[in-house]
């Protein structure tokens, strides 16, 4: 017998409130059935908001208090990367929304795994314990469904981004406007650091490829560490001129074979 999921949905225009009804009719399966509820105040398992409604999140953030215990879906026009809560866009609802609403079943990585992962990142290599306890601290977790756009090439980047669980795509568009895929990003590696680092645009797109869980750090609270810690700055110079030795050792290698 699948469980019944009640959904609220706060904010949205009609044609969007009808889109979503239609895809909670379809998204049930033999672990759950969606049921949309009829009144904003009324009790629900999961409330989807349109986040770009001034009006929904102040009603959604005098509500939610009263059922932290429910999952939240955030719609925006934007990226939400310091949100807590699950975040779709909004023009891509009719492909985000079904694959963010199993996301509430999916438990968040405990602060043990997000140690060793961290441990495994290539930028962080040399960080000590007691450093990387901090990097957790100030790192907010973000859960995305699949074929979201975390980023597109030459945006503002605040924030570098650890997967924790997933899939991303890197890509660049050449000049005819085509899809130049630079590579996959998985579980343990970062995406973001440079345009973090140096505060300037993104150098290339990133996409989910499926649901993914991120570590999101902030520049506004990692360059403070930095200046804080000056051991740990020393480890991330010592890591980037190794990331950069390797380029060129690698672009070299390509030009001699040219």
């Amino acid at each position: 017998m699948p469980k019944i999921v009640s959904v609220n949905v706060l904010g949205f225009p009609e044609k969007d409130r009808r889109m979503i009804r239609n895809i909670l009719s379809v998204a049930g399966n033999q672990e759950a059935v969606y049921k949309w509820t009829t009144e904003n105040s009324e009790v629900a398992d999961i409330f989807v908001v349109n986040a770009d409604d001034p009006g929904a999140m102040l009603f959604w953030n005098e509500y939610r208090q009263n059922q932290p215990e429910a999952t939240h879906i955030l719609a925006s026009t934007s990226p939400m990367l310091e949100s807590d809560y699950v975040c779709i866009k909004r023009p891509l609802i009719a492909s985000q929304l079904h694959g963010a609403l199993t996301l509430h079943r999916a438990p968040t990585a405990p602060r043990q795994q997000k140690m060793d992962i961290l441990r495994k990142c290539f930028l962080f290599r040399n960080f000590s314990t007691a450093h990387l306890e901090k990097i957790i601290a100030m790192a907010r977790t973000v859960t995305l469904p699949g074929k979201y756009i975390i980023f597109e090439k030459a945006s503002a980047g605040d924030e570098m981004l650890v997967v924790t669980s997933g899939r991303l795509q890197v890509s660049v568009a050449d000049g005819d406007g085509r899809e130049i895929v630079l590579g996959t990003v998985g579980v343990g590696e970062i995406v973001g650091e440079i345009a973090m680092l140096d505060g300037q645009g993104r150098s290339a797109t990133a996409v989910t490829l499926e649901p993914c869980e991120l570590l999101v750090i902030q520049r506004k609270d990692f360059m403070p560490f930095l200046e804080q810690n000056p051991k740990a700055a020393i480890d991330l110079i010592m890591v980037l001129a190794l990331r950069l030795r390797l380029n060129t050792e690698q672009l070299a290698g390509l030009l001699d074979g040219s």
